[in-house]
């Protein structure tokens, strides 16, 4: 699956800190960047949709914990940038879904 043709959002949040912005951490970018790639490889040997809607619901539970360790960086930008995210990526793995596939789970971001 070659799946992004969204960029993955945490390198903006990378030059953001790269710019000096105290916005992210290094460990927040790095908690982030473990959570998408799990979720990627999730999705890479996905069989069916249920797998694919497991994959999904894993990431947003995942984020939504990080979210709240570490004190809530997820704002508008950012939920979006990930829902995006996570969305383009269902669909390159054959996910049809009209809607936001995040939604259903997302509690604190």
């Amino acid at each position: 699956m070659d799946a992004l043709y969204t960029p993955r959002p945490t390198i903006d949040w990378k030059k953001q800190l790269e710019e000096g912005s105290d916005f992210f951490t290094k460990q927040v970018i790095a908690d982030s960047d473990k959570l998408l790639d799990d979720y990627l490889s999730a999705l890479k040997k996905s069989k069916n949709e249920i797998e694919i809607w497991e994959a999904i619901e894993t990431i947003v539970k995942g984020f939504d914990e990080l979210n709240i360790k570490h004190d809530y960086f997820i704002e508008t930008m950012e939920r979006e940038d990930l829902a995006e995210f996570i969305q383009n990526s269902a669909e390159a793995a054959g996910l049809k879904y009209e809607g936001d596939v995040t939604e259903e789970w997302r509690t604190e971001w």
